[in-house]
């Protein structure tokens, strides 16, 4: 061991044994009247997102050839890493009791203790979950060591990416929203909207949970809404869609279709908006411009009668239920039926 590890690790042991308390012993060196031999691995999967949470693994085994005496595993969170009661488990072939504690500078220390020892070839393991904070550093390494009070003592370094906003070497996700549906929504019928979600060309990759909201205008009921790989419910008039998996760059999430009713009081033109939140991006939104047909939203009167062609010989009145290809109209006439009417001369 060099030098500037074995300070390291009288540093850390300190640390755990009550920051600041004088070691009766050399870290690192094993007395000739000590057989038991102390190893500890730590190790994680995958990179931990800003605002999420990871997993680290700490194995504590004894490789040599004698029981240890009373054994300490201490993980000090890097800065920007915390974790609480409840969230982390021990198993092994030793009874392990583990508290957390705090250090000055204000990070945490998990300490794990196995007052009868390790047997020979035995082992405990620690599974600690950790909340990441939003403005966690991108890259940062945890160290835990472990020792008994005869002088065994072990190190294990465990360098962690930090993803996120701020964080993706390939710069932040920028997620976009497209909502759109087809043709008219008729008072008293159905309609559908369609939303997609996109990622940019040269953006980085999403990171954690992606959130798809729409509020529905009153008079315009959601019924339901579904797309491959999102979670989906409805509330009221909102409709929310979540999904986890990551987005990469220039691509788009599966479809989302919303399905509604129109209700017979829906407006006869309303704009819908989708907004999309999340997964280490900014925010965006879309707009939807709507016509509601049928109903109070034809001319004002419910609709009229079908329009059959007529010869002229003259002129006629034109009354309030017809118009001529919008061309010769009369005040709120209308033709619903979107016949032509014929005019021939004589």
């Amino acid at each position: 061991m060099t030098m500037h590890g074995l300070r390291r690790r009288l540093a850390a042991i300190a640390m755990v044994l009550g920051l600041g308390v004088a070691l009766p012993f050399t870290a690192g060196v094993t007395p000739a009247f000590a057989q038991a031999v102390l190893s500890i691995a730590k190790f994680h999967e995958g990179d931990f997102p800003r605002g999420g949470q990871g997993v680290y693994t700490i194995t504590v085994t004894n490789t040599g050839n004698e029981s240890s005496g009373s054994v300490i595993m201490g993980d000090t969170l890097p800065a920007g890493l915390t974790t609480a009661e409840g969230q982390w488990e021990v198993s092994g072939d030793t009874d392990v009791r583990c508290v957390l504690e705090q250090v000055p500078d204000g990070r945490q220390n998990l300490r794990c203790t196995a007052d009868n020892g390790l047997p020979v070839s035995g082992s405990f393991t620690v599974e600690v979950t950790v909340d990441v904070s939003a403005t966690a550093p991108c890259s940062v390494t945890n160290t835990a060591v472990t020792f008994d009070l005869l002088g065994a003592s072990d190190e294990a370094d465990d360098p962690t990416t930090i993803t996120g906003e701020g964080c993706n070497p390939a710069g932040d996700p920028a997620l976009s929203i497209n909502k759109s549906h087809t043709g008219s929504f008729t008072q008293g019928g159905t309609g559908a909207y369609t939303i997609d979600v996109s990622n940019a060309a040269t953006a980085g990759p999403t990171t954690g949970t992606v959130t798809v909201t729409d509020t529905l205008p009153a008079g315009v009921t959601p019924t339901g809404a579904s797309g491959t790989g999102w979670d989906c419910s409805v509330s009221g008039q909102t409709v929310t869609c979540t999904r986890t998996d990551a987005l990469a760059a220039g691509a788009s999430y599966p479809t989302i279709t919303v399905a509604t009713n129109v209700t017979t009081a829906a407006a006869c033109t309303f704009t819908n908006t989708a907004s999309v939140s999340g997964g280490g991006s900014p925010s965006a939104s879309d707009n939807d411009p709507t016509t509601v047909t049928g109903g109070t939203c034809n001319g004002g009167n419910g609709g009229g009668g079908s329009i059959l062609p007529v010869n002229l010989n003259g002129v006629i009145p034109m009354f309030n239920n017809i118009s001529i290809n919008n061309n010769i109209k009369s005040p709120g006439a209308s033709n619903t039926t979107t016949q032509d009417f014929g005019v021939n001369a004589p």
